[in-house]
């Protein structure tokens, strides 16, 4: 029931969020925002589910019927399954390597977007896809690098857990340089601005997911948010001690929610040869570096 809870709540937080990044935008470019829909513009997130939903789609008759309709439910289903982390206060611990299961859910979503863009036939949605893939198993060993350094220091691969250890100091103090890269590592996993070459307007149209519009488009757009929550919850699980019941917990979760929106309203974006070569020679090497110090601090 909490689960089933849980899941309710991410998909409605996931539409206003979408309300919320829209007013922001719109108030960093000295315009209003959606304002239309009941007062200042509330109801836009349920509009817009409505108009979505009830278009008519569009199958393009050269793409694999089956595995086009099935990509975006899995993809979707990857999102929410990533929620089992949730540090519930009353929750069956059935899990005790939680890190593990994040990094399987998002290791399927690659194959998600295989999926969509390879059954759809289409020359944008495949160079879309050779783009996005390339970035996020980049990006992704990053992610990984660092997860491994706070399992070191914290001795926990339980995401529920990993706060217990830091009773006395929060991670993001001794790893405060490793929480920017963080930062941008999640900004790189989860294809937002400054890192959206999947979506590269301009270039693309709208890169693996071209193809996809009504339903199918939803459970994509509710992915994406989905991962962009998640994200910032677990960076609140790794780096601090906040729980649930703090109210703490909730002003630091805007704030990281905050940035996401921050960084597309502020930031052009990268190029995609720079993009990779900031990982290859920049990123890499420092969370590499942080790495093997945080060996002997575990030890002293």
């Amino acid at each position: 029931m909490n689960f089933l809870f849980l899941m309710i709540m991410v998909m409605i937080s996931v539409a206003f969020f979408t309300l919320v990044e829209r007013k922001m935008i719109g108030y960093s470019q000295s315009r209003k925002g959606p304002n239309k829909v009941l007062m200042m513009g509330i109801m836009q997130p349920i509009a817009d589910a409505m108009k979505l939903i009830s278009k008519e789609m569009n199958m393009n008759q050269n793409s694999n019927f089956f595995m086009f309709m099935l990509a975006p439910m899995l993809n979707i289903i990857c999102s929410l399954v990533m929620w089992v982390v949730f540090p519930f206060t009353y929750s069956f611990a059935f899990m005790k390597m939680t890190v593990l299961m994040m990094l399987s859910c998002m290791a399927f979503n690659l194959v998600t977007i295989m999926m969509m863009s390879w059954a759809s036939n289409s020359n944008y949605a495949f160079i879309g896809m050779i783009r996005t893939i390339s970035q996020l198993i980049s990006y992704e060993i990053n992610l990984i690098m660092i997860l491994i350094t706070a399992i070191i220091i914290t001795e926990q691969m339980n995401f529920v857990n990993m706060y217990k250890v830091q009773k006395y100091v929060y991670a993001l103090l001794i790893l405060f340089p490793l929480v920017l890269i963080w930062m941008i590592t999640i900004l790189a996993e989860t294809n937002r601005t400054p890192f959206d070459f999947s979506e590269g307007e301009s270039e693309l149209i709208s890169g693996f997911n071209i193809e996809y519009s009504s339903t199918s488009f939803v459970m994509l757009f509710l992915s994406e948010y989905c991962s962009i929550l998640i994200m910032s919850l677990l960076t609140i699980c790794i780096f601090t001690n906040l729980m649930p019941t703090d109210l703490k917990f909730y002003i630091t979760y805007l704030v990281i929610c905050f940035v996401f929106v921050w960084t597309r309203t502020t930031l052009p974006r990268f190029r995609y040869d720079k993009l990779m070569k900031f990982n290859w020679t920049q990123i890499l090497p420092m969370t590499t570096l942080i790495l093997f110090i945080s060996f002997p601090m575990k030890i002293l």
